[in-house]
């Protein structure tokens, strides 16, 4: 196979370079994309292809910031990467400062939703996985991120059920979350729900674990 990277992510310009020694570098990567030697994201973004049963080179969370963003990987899919909740989640969620957009992609759906810019770069971090790094939501902000999207949530006495009936999140590992971290997040988001959490939280005693 021709020097397109075998182990990360690679967009048009760079397949272009990687291609120029062919008399027709486009049809070329076109006919790379037909044998499956190379998997089309979307338009400008592409990945290794490889067989049928094998891993994929790339890790699909690594591909969330590249889609579209900024972003970063946060909601369902962190709070599952984080052990919080036991459900496997199908698409990768995150949450960034644009408009809110669905991709459907040949490695998997990508769903993004929108949160304010203030608090936007608080609790996240870098991971590094297959094919390059990608940004992850901390546990608490994962949470908070969810939290924020339920607008009928105000009231402290309701957060317990929503946690443990509607995300059926682990009560022990939210009880051992960093509070003054919670605090801050819920300063910055202003949002009902978010606050009503912290409040929530404050409340509860230090987390047990075995």
């Amino acid at each position: 196979m021709p020097s397109i990277p075998r182990e990360h992510p690679f967009d048009y310009q760079l397949a272009m370079d990687r291609l120029q020694s062919f008399r027709a570098p486009r049809d070329k990567l076109r006919h790379l994309c037909k044998e499956g030697a190379v998997v089309r994201i979307k338009k400008g973004l592409y990945v290794p292809g490889w067989r049928r049963g094998d891993e994929a080179p790339v890790d699909r969370h690594v591909l969330a910031g590249l889609i579209y963003g900024p972003s970063y990987v946060s909601l369902e899919s962190a709070l599952e990467y984080h052990g919080l909740i036991p459900e496997r989640v199908e698409e990768v969620t995150s949450v960034t400062i644009k408009r809110a957009k669905l991709f459907h992609t040949p490695m998997g759906r990508y769903r993004y939703h929108p949160i304010p810019e203030r608090v936007f770069p608080m609790g996240v971090r870098l991971e590094q996985a297959r094919g390059g790094g990608w940004f992850l939501a901390e546990p608490e902000k994962a949470l908070c991120d969810r939290l924020s999207l339920n607008r009928s949530l105000a009231a402290v006495r309701d957060v317990e059920a929503v946690l443990t009936e509607d995300l059926r999140v682990d009560l022990d590992a939210v009880r051992g979350f960093r509070r003054p971290l919670v605090r801050d997040i819920a300063k910055a988001y202003r949002r009902k729900s978010v606050t009503a959490f912290e409040k929530w939280l404050s409340r509860q005693p230090p987390a047990r674990f075995s």
